[in-house]
């Protein structure tokens, strides 16, 4: 008779930290698996962004199909035209729109230029031009339309009738040029005149020695001498008006800071 103690010895079971180490391990394992997992994960949907974009940039759906223009009378339309056909077909998100608003605002006529871009396709140009002011005859005979800032405008050939003239002889600039003093102050000083004297103002003049005066009705003349201190001397214009009244005067003399009367 074979007793139980001969079907061999019995296995020992294994200790329970030795089980426990052993979970501890497939989970820090299984742990840095789903790290890796999810890292790929994240560097896959950038990728994909990556290339979403990239092909999004290349497509025609959101390249610059259609530019509109507001605000524009004046404004040279083949120096405009220019600037939209160079956006024509760019890439609506990367498009360079400060270059297109500083080429714009190198348009003579133009004195402030805004994009804005509307997906899929469209930019919208918006442009404030200038305001003509008044004009001189420069040396070659021809009118030089210009600004408050002396900014020139135009060139022509004929006088304007809805623009002050500004008697004298001046340089001869091309559109987009500035003309400087006594022209500028005279310019200046016309934006600078309150609604009463502007309504008698009949011409602006510059001297051969760089003197501004003004021409208004009633056979006046005001002297404002070179082209400085105008709001002192403006001032100074107004007052003595409204202290003479009704006295009959022919000339206003500021030149010197002090109004004087004859």
């Amino acid at each position: 008779m074979i007793s139980d103690d001969d079907s061999g010895p019995v296995p020992a079971a294994a200790p329970a930290g030795a089980s426990r180490f052993r979970q501890r391990r497939i989970a820090i394992r299984r742990a840095a698996g789903i790290r890796r997992l999810r890292w790929f994960s994240v560097v896959g949907i950038a990728v994909a962004a990556v290339l979403v974009f990239l092909l999004l940039l290349t497509s025609p759906i959101l390249s610059i199909r259609n530019v509109e223009v507001e605000g524009n009378v004046y404004a040279d339309p083949t120096m405009l035209g220019e600037v939209i056909s160079d956006l024509k077909g760019e890439p609506i998100l990367t498009a360079d729109l400060h270059g297109a608003e500083t080429r714009l605002e190198a348009i003579p006529w133009v004195r402030e230029a805004s994009l804005s871009t509307h997906l899929p396709s469209r930019v919208l140009i918006q442009i404030v031009e200038r305001r003509p002011i008044a004009f001189y005859r420069a040396v070659d005979g021809f009118n030089r339309v210009i600004d408050r800032d002396g900014r020139v405008l135009d060139v022509i050939q004929g006088d304007p009738v809805d623009y002050f003239p500004i008697r004298g002889t001046g340089p001869n600039l091309s559109a987009g040029d500035t003309v400087g003093q006594p022209f500028l102050g005279a310019a200046q000083l016309i934006n600078a005149l309150p609604a009463d004297l502007l309504a008698r103002l009949i011409a602006m003049a510059v001297s051969a020695d760089g003197d501004v005066s003004m021409s208004l009705t009633d056979e006046v003349e005001v002297l404002f001498g070179r082209p400085n201190d105008f709001q002192t001397k403006l001032v100074g214009v107004v007052n003595e008006i409204k202290k003479q009244g009704s006295n009959k005067y022919a000339i206003i003399d500021v030149s010197s800071g002090e109004p004087s009367v004859r």
